[in-house]
């Protein structure tokens, strides 16, 4: 059995002509792959629709030149702000009913259908544009699910998408109730 050896790297952060440099310090240290995308959401997609994957073949390709692979993340932890100011529904809620500011990441409901929308919307898109790259040598799908305070929403969505879960688990809130254990503390 092999492992790789890798590193996360965020080109988007770094002037374009430094690229170079990193890609050649990390083959000095003998990285072998590369974790990238995750939080680029914007640059991928800085209007709704609208793509600009060549910066992201151009980092691909010039850690290739150095024998670096890469591991493509989906940038779905991150959306940009045209989203949420285009339907603000999007943002999480928290168990007092507040929606979450944008910002930061996990700024998302992932139940929310126009948010699903427009994550399916751009992964197709990457997939269309890399799923057959040579140096692509594998996805991350989201980042960090679970590891953020955005993460738990209590939105009609969410709740909505509990009930139907339960519902399809259990069949029946008596058997819910059997399952759970809620025969105490006058539940």
């Amino acid at each position: 059995m092999s492992f790789y050896f890798g590193v996360d790297y965020y080109p988007e952060h770094w002037p374009q002509e430094r690229w170079e440099t990193d890609a050649a310090l990390m083959e000095q240290l003998g990285i072998q792959v590369v974790r990238m995308g995750e939080f680029s959401w914007t640059k991928m997609e800085p209007k709704e629709g609208e793509f600009h994957f060549e910066w992201l073949d151009q980092a691909i390709n010039t850690l290739a030149a150095h024998g670096i692979q890469t591991v493509l993340g989906t940038p779905t932890a991150a959306p940009p702000a045209w989203m949420v100011r285009q339907d603000p529904d999007i943002l999480p809620m928290d168990s007092h009913g507040l929606r979450r500011e944008f910002g930061g990441r996990h700024h998302d409901c992932q139940s929310n259908h126009h948010y699903r929308q427009h994550v399916r919307r751009l992964v197709t898109a990457m997939a269309a544009r890399f799923g057959h790259h040579p140096h692509v040598v594998g996805w991350q799908v989201d980042n960090e699910l679970g590891n953020s305070h955005g993460d738990f929403c209590y939105c009609p969505h969410c709740e909505a998408a509990f009930r139907r879960w339960l519902q399809q688990k259990y069949g029946s809130i008596q058997e819910l109730n059997r399952a759970w254990g809620t025969a105490f503390w006058s539940q």
